[in-house]
């Protein structure tokens, strides 16, 4: 009874972890937050790399779009 149990409990967390959004940018291939979150990424370096680019504002937008991707702790990457 006891294998059974634990057989039934591993195959409910394996079934249940794909179903939680991850916002880890390197599945973004796998992932539809993650790639919003590496969007996010993208575009802050792409517009970082202009001369006279306000930083400020750029950081504001960064953070804007990984909580409105769902991935709020990504703002954390710019520290």
């Amino acid at each position: 009874m006891n294998k059974f149990a634990f057989v039934a409990a591993a195959l409910f967390a394996s079934m249940m972890t794909p179903a939680f959004a991850d916002c880890d940018t390197h599945k973004a291939d796998e992932d539809k937050q993650a790639a919003a979150a590496s969007k996010c990424y993208d575009e802050y370096l792409a517009r970082a790399q202009n001369y006279g680019a306000n930083k400020e504002e750029l950081r504001a937008n960064f953070k804007a779009c990984n909580e409105k991707a769902g991935c709020p702790q990504n703002s954390d990457l710019l520290k």
